[in-house]
Formats: structure tokens, C-alpha cells, sequence
């Protein structure tokens, strides 16, 4: 009983240690803030494109669609060809011209592109394929290795030139040539165990841009490039990569992947990041709001309530707990 005792005792004494040890973000100076924190509704769904507030209101990466969700469903993307959205029993409706278009898949759809009639599909099972709109059937499909857990920050598929890239859940891009329906080539990013999708994937320049939660990679006709590091967001300008790591470092990327500038803000655990005008901004998850220049040189730190759920970057604002920062009035 006494060996039992010392036991749970020390089981109890390195539980309150490690908790104790636990380091924050400590800024030395905050900058009154004359944004306003708004009231709105809290965010219940989000992937790389849009998010779902719990009223139903839909944010994309440029602002605020006219589209109220509801039945349980979640916005997916948006490009010319409609509106997707989906829910979690493998419904999913395409909008467009005050139209609606229904689908059903085997799983939940996690992400989708529409290019001309054709849907480009990953579900939940990490299945994939085109979905031929015009014929209602789907004329490809594949699948990819069973995950357990994925990371929120699920991407689209994206169309170049004449090809598709579609985002895996097991850390690996597949590129469908969409007229012959068929695999042209397959690239792993990353093979860790879990938490492993692809959460950012562009064309930036003359590269293909890919990261999963541990690596990011560049792929163009010069060949690969890689750039390891626990990544808690990636964001472009017109000229460079921004890399912002789980331990608190941003850095500066060209398109060879090579660091042009770094900044480490020691114990930052970054919410979510963004690149708005001349600004990078950064919201630790304690409320301190970072906005610096892009050399890292000058910045200012504003402080906002904690962060406690997701958080999302529309059209010039911070989405989170029911808030939104305007980041117009905000400076380095």
C-alpha cells in the first residue's frame, strides 16, 4: 500500500511539474489597440478556404459570401463553376445561380474543386476521384491509406495547366491528368503517423508549393526542395514564403526554399497567421497579436482575449471565439 501511495504520489508531483513548467509568450511592451473586438458567432468548421460559424454564416479567405448553412452542413470551396458544401453523412450540394445540385458519396466529403463539369473529390476514408457532374457517376476513383487523425486545415484540390493536384490525407499529393483519367504522378511530402494531410498547397511562381503539418516542399522543373520544421501556418506575398513554426519562429522563404529573414518570438504558440498588405501578422493562442514588417526588423505587439477554439483570416479580419479583429488599424 505504501509503495502504491509513493507511487501516485509521484505520478502526481511530475503531472504538476510538467504543467508548471509550461512557458508562454511574454511581451515586453503592448500597443493600445483602437480595433474594435466585434461579436459574432464562433467558429464550428474550417478547412484552408472557408469556415462554418456556429449562426451558419460562411467566411472565405476574401470575405463574407452571402450563404447561410444550415442542416448540419459546412462550407468546402468556392470557385466560378459554385458554391460547395457538405455535411458529415456524405451529402454534399453544389450552389450556383440560386440552384443547388446534390451529390452523395460513400463518406463525408473533406474537400472539393469543381473544373468545367467536373468535381474533384477527397472523402473522409481518404478515398479520391472525379465526379463526373454532367453524367451524375463518378469516373475515377482511388484510395489512399487509412489515417486516424488529420489536422483541420484541410486543402483543396488544385488545377494546373492541364492537370489536377489533389491533396492526401497521408501526407502525399496525387496528380490526376483529368482527360485520360489517370494517375500521372504521386509525391510524399511527409510519412509521419499522424496528423500528416496536406494542409497548404499553391502555385507560387514556377513551383508547386506543398506542406503537411512537419515539412514544407517546393516542386518545379529544377526539382524538389524541402524545408523541415513543425508548422503551425504558411502564407505568400508575391515574393516570398512565410513559414511560421509551433515553437514560435517565423521565417522568410524565396522560392529555392532558401531563409531570407528569420525572427523567433520565444514561447509564441501561434494561432493563426496571415500576410495582410506590408504587415505579417501572428496571433498567439494567449490573445497577443504580433504585427511586424516582413524583414522582422520592426513589430508591435496588441493584446485581445485568449484563443479557445478556431480561428481564421477573412478579407482583413481575425475570425475567433465569436470575435473579429480588424487588422486595418493595426501597425508595426
Amino acid at each position: 500500500m505504501y509503495k502504491r501511495f509513493l507511487l501516485l504520489s509521484s505520478i502526481i508531483i511530475l503531472f504538476l511539474a510538467g504543467c508548471s513548467s509550461k512557458q508562454y509568450y511574454s511581451p515586453k511592451n503592448i500597443s493600445s489597440s483602437s480595433s474594435s473586438l466585434l461579436s459574432s458567432s464562433e467558429i464550428v468548421n474550417f478547412n484552408r478556404d472557408g469556415a462554418t460559424l456556429k449562426n451558419g454564416t460562411v467566411l472565405t479567405r476574401r470575405g463574407v459570401p452571402k450563404l447561410n448553412l444550415k442542416n448540419g452542413y459546412r462550407f468546402i470551396n468556392r470557385t466560378k463553376n459554385g458554391i460547395l458544401i457538405a455535411n458529415g453523412d456524405g451529402l454534399c450540394k453544389i450552389l450556383k445561380n440560386q440552384k443547388s445540385k446534390s451529390i452523395k458519396f460513400s463518406k463525408a466529403l473533406l474537400a472539393g474543386t469543381i473544373i468545367g463539369d467536373k468535381l474533384i473529390y477527397l472523402l473522409r476514408d481518404n478515398s479520391f476521384g472525379i465526379y463526373d457532374l454532367s453524367k451524375n457517376s463518378i469516373i475515377f476513383n482511388n484510395k489512399g491509406e487509412k489515417v486516424y487523425s488529420i489536422d483541420a486545415r484541410v486543402t483543396n484540390p488544385l488545377k494546373v495547366d492541364k492537370l489536377v493536384v489533389v491533396p492526401l490525407l497521408n501526407g502525399k499529393i496525387t496528380i490526376l491528368d483529368l482527360k485520360t483519367q489517370k494517375i500521372v504522378k504521386e509525391i510524399f511530402v511527409s510519412t509521419e503517423s499522424s496528423l500528416n494531410n496536406i494542409i497548404f498547397l499553391r502555385r507560387f511562381k514556377n513551383s508547386l508549393i506543398v506542406a503537411t503539418p512537419h515539412k514544407l516542399i517546393s516542386v518545379s522543373n529544377k526539382g524538389r526542395k524541402e524545408f523541415v520544421e513543425e508548422i503551425s501556418e504558411v502564407a505568400l506575398d508575391s515574393k516570398n514564403i512565410f513559414v511560421f513554426s509551433k515553437d514560435g519562429k517565423v521565417s522568410k522563404l524565396d522560392e529555392s526554399l532558401t531563409v531570407q529573414d528569420e525572427k523567433k518570438f520565444r514561447f509564441a504558440h501561434f494561432s493563426v497567421s496571415t500576410i495582410y498588405k506590408d504587415r505579417v501578422c501572428m496571433l498567439d493562442k494567449q490573445g497577443y497579436l504580433i504585427v511586424s514588417n516582413k524583414n522582422f526588423t520592426k513589430h508591435k505587439v496588441y493584446e485581445f482575449p485568449e484563443v479557445d477554439g478556431y480561428s481564421f483570416v477573412s478579407g482583413g479580419k481575425i475570425y475567433y471565439n465569436g470575435n473579429k479583429i480588424n487588422l486595418n488599424s493595426l501597425n508595426y
